[in-house]
């Protein structure tokens, strides 16, 4: 990060610079594709980057802030779970306030919950631990098969004038994110050229997703101490036209974080539904 950039961030009461994981700019081109899916392997294929964060709050606040222009937005839900970490329980009472709230916010005529991810300081493996390399969770060239995939499990036909978008929904419990906040790349300052393909290995698992190589030019953005009752929105994949493609993510350290309060979140993925009028 050049002299001048590290002066303005520090002189910017909504700015604070960050180190990124980005996949290695040399996969750009190849014909082979990386593989990642441990930490070996996340480091062998993604390297630091320097990056500003910028807090979106103010931008939020001016109404400068959409899923429709940007790829993410900000919203809310007051849970009724009671135990996030009971499985059964987050399907039964999360999961429909999830759909709502997709549904509310987006207009969507159906929405179809995949899965959910609990992330805590305490991971299982590699796989719930924090986000900590810059990625999209599906690729664009299997969005068609994924909607089908997912339809087929519930059993629901899919219409002619069907469109899709696949939603992901990050919301802390137990206690304001203080550290490992959720930093997104909006839409507006990634060109499509700098995603490539990789495969998500991770949990047996060997999936064709996508990643943004580093480029200086994306905007980073984040919402402060999010409270638990602040839900963070963020499109992962869109077929309407002029929608954003992707929201690439990532968490990160805060500076002067020591002996903040760990993050909790519950990340929900889910298919929505919109009907095509034309």
């Amino acid at each position: 990060m050049s002299d001048q950039v590290v002066q303005d961030v520090q002189a910017s009461p909504h700015t604070m610079p960050a180190k990124l994981r980005y996949v290695n700019a040399e996969w750009k081109g190849r014909d082979e594709t990386p593989r990642i899916g441990s930490r070996e392997t996340r480091r062998a294929n993604t390297s630091f980057q320097d990056a500003v964060m910028h807090d979106a709050r103010p931008r939020l606040a001016a109404g400068d802030v959409s899923l429709e222009r940007n790829g993410f937005t900000l919203s809310e839900n007051h849970s009724r779970v009671v135990n996030f970490h009971d499985p059964d329980e987050v399907a039964a009472v999360y999961y429909p306030e999830m759909g709502e709230l997709i549904r509310r916010v987006t207009g969507a005529k159906l929405t179809v919950m995949r899965s959910h991810l609990i992330r805590t300081e305490t991971p299982i493996d590699f796989n719930d631990g924090y986000s900590r390399f810059v990625h999209c969770d599906y690729s664009m060239a299997r969005q068609d098969e994924m909607a089908a995939e997912l339809l087929a499990r519930d059993g629901i036909t899919p219409q002619d004038n069907w469109r899709y978008a696949w939603f992901n929904t990050w919301q802390p419990f137990d206690h304001q994110v203080q550290n490992n906040p959720l930093a997104v790349i909006d839409w507006q300052s990634l060109p499509m050229d700098d995603v490539i393909g990789y495969f998500y290995t991770g949990r047996g698992n060997d999936s064709l997703v996508a990643a943004p190589v580093h480029n200086p030019d994306h905007e980073w953005w984040y919402f402060p101490l999010m409270e638990t009752r602040e839900v963070l929105i963020t499109t992962q994949l869109d077929q309407r036209p002029g929608r954003p493609d992707y929201c690439p993510h990532t968490s990160f350290d805060v500076p002067n974080s020591e002996g903040t309060l760990p993050r909790r979140s519950i990340e929900a993925r889910l298919l929505a539904v919109f009907e095509d009028d034309a």
